[in-house]
Formats: structure tokens, C-alpha cells, sequence
């Protein structure tokens, strides 16, 4: 058996000669749910002793582990490792285990069941950032909503149904710009691995350079998350918290915007090498 070289340039994403990665075992789908759900637990709790204005909830940066996990690895074993990260994250900060249960878990576990599919069907830097910003949006506004539902049933605690809107464009504001400035960095930290492990079988390939027409879609999708928030805070500011709501989104509106278009030059794909048998 001799072993070949495969080399995939910027346009590749599988790890083999017809671009396609090769089926799973249990134990890589274990391993990764494994490792999702370590590495979200930890990132939730980094961060969990900031709370958001409502009493419920705390900031969500760490979010950026599952997205790089659902980019790089098999879609849905990251799904369940994301749902269970973030109810093992909950639990080691003392958060209420049913609210998880009800709110964390089926929220993140869909988010990036989507959110994995989509970046591996349409692999390009701008569909990386639009499904940054719908999915991981989309998973905020079904945890929202699921805490407003269940809050006062599971640990006591009343908040108006504006803090729906609110709960999302907070989290929104903290896991948006995590994700599109940490994953491509980490996506070239790893990139040495990739041929090496079975686990990381996706490989983005988003290109290293500013293409104008990605760059402008890209822009586009940036502007709708700036657009989202800023239509919730002149039109119904009393579903947010405006102090340190606004500052917290300005601060975000301004980082997405700037990286939105331009952090694909942060992966610095040129190729990835593979030996494979021949």
C-alpha cells in the first residue's frame, strides 16, 4: 500500500482526492461530541459571572468553540455536543438545570445543526458570516423566548415579554462578533492537524484575500445585524437595557462590521496536505 499526497487549494473542503470526507466512526461522532461539549462548557463558563440586565442569563462569548467545531467537523454530533455543552456550562455556574434543560439545549443544539449544514453546503466567507448571523441569532431568539416561557415556572423569576427582544440582541451582541473574529483564527491555529485527525474532516478553504463582490455580500450581512439591533433599540427601547446595552452594541455593530468582510484573510488558507492510502 503506498501512500499518497493529496493537496487542497482554497477551493477544498473535504480531506480526500474527491473533495468528499470520509464516513465517520462512532468513535470520531463520540469524540467530537466529546470535545464540543468540554470546550463549550468551559466557554460558557469564562464568562458567566456577567449577566445580562434581566437577572437571567449571562454573556455568551464562547460560543465561538462550537461554531469552529461545526466548521470544521461532522454536522450533527456538534449539534449534540453544543446542546450538552451548554447545559454542562450551566450547571458548573449554578444556573437552573431544568431552565438549561428547556432553553439552552434545544436552542443551541438547532442553531448549529443549521448553522453547520449551511456553511458546508455554501462554502464561502460570505455564507460563513450570514449563517453566523442567522443561525446564532435564531438560537437566541428560541432561548429567549423558551426563558420568558419558563422562567418564573423554573426558578422564580418574572421578566416582561420585551426582554425577548432583549435577551437576543444581548447575546447577539456577544457571540456575533466572537464567532467572526475567532473561528477563522482558529481555523488557521489548527490548520496543521488537518490530514492528521479524523475528527477535523471540513476544511473551509475560504480564500486569504479580499474578493470585492464576497466582500460587499459580507458587508450586507454585517449591516443586517447592525440594522436588526438598531431597529430594536429606536423602536422599542424598553425591551432593552440601555445601559450598558447601547455600549455593548455599539462596541459590537463596530467589530462586526469591520471584520465581517475581512477576517476570511485571518484563516490564511493556502492548502492542506493529506496522506492517504493509495
Amino acid at each position: 500500500m503506498i501512500n499518497g499526497l493529496v493537496l487542497l487549494g482554497d477551493v477544498g473542503t473535504g480531506l480526500d482526492a474527491t473533495n468528499r470526507p470520509s464516513a465517520s466512526s462512532t468513535a470520531t461522532r463520540i469524540s467530537i461530541i466529546a470535545i464540543t461539549t468540554v470546550l463549550y462548557a468551559v466557554g460558557k463558563w469564562m464568562t458567566a459571572y456577567i449577566n445580562t440586565p434581566w437577572g437571567v442569563g449571562e454573556l455568551l462569548v464562547g460560543v465561538f468553540f462550537p461554531a469552529l467545531m461545526a466548521v470544521t467537523c461532522e454536522t450533527f454530533p456538534v449539534a449534540i455536543g453544543a446542546g450538552l455543552g451548554t447545559f454542562v456550562g450551566d450547571f458548573l455556574v449554578s444556573t437552573n438545570p431544568a431552565l438549561s434543560l428547556v432553553a439552552g439545549v434545544p436552542a443551541n443544539f438547532l442553531a448549529f445543526l443549521l448553522f453547520g449544514w449551511f456553511v458546508k453546503k455554501y462554502r464561502s466567507w460570505p455564507s460563513f458570516v450570514a449563517a453566523t448571523v442567522s443561525f446564532v441569532t435564531l438560537g437566541n431568539l428560541i432561548a429567549a423566548v423558551m426563558v420568558y416561557l419558563f422562567a418564573f415556572r423554573l426558578i422564580g423569576v418574572t421578566i416582561p415579554s420585551s426582554a425577548i427582544l432583549g435577551l437576543t440582541v444581548f447575546w447577539n451582541t456577544t457571540s456575533i462578533p466572537a464567532v467572526i473574529i475567532a473561528v477563522p483564527l482558529l481555523v488557521r491555529a489548527i490548520r496543521p492537524l488537518y490530514g492528521r485527525s479524523r475528527i477535523l474532516q471540513y476544511y473551509p478553504g475560504w480564500a486569504s484575500s479580499i474578493v470585492g463582490r464576497q466582500t460587499l455580500i459580507a458587508l450586507g450581512y454585517a449591516m443586517a445585524f447592525v440594522i436588526f439591533g438598531a431597529i430594536i433599540f429606536f423602536l422599542s427601547p424598553s425591551s432593552v437595557a440601555t445601559e450598558p446595552g447601547i455600549g455593548y452594541f455599539a462596541l459590537a455593530a463596530l467589530l462586526v462590521v469591520i471584520f465581517g468582510p475581512i477576517a476570511n484573510v485571518f484563516a490564511g488558507s493556502k492548502g492542506v496536505a493529506k496522506t492517504t492510502a493509495g
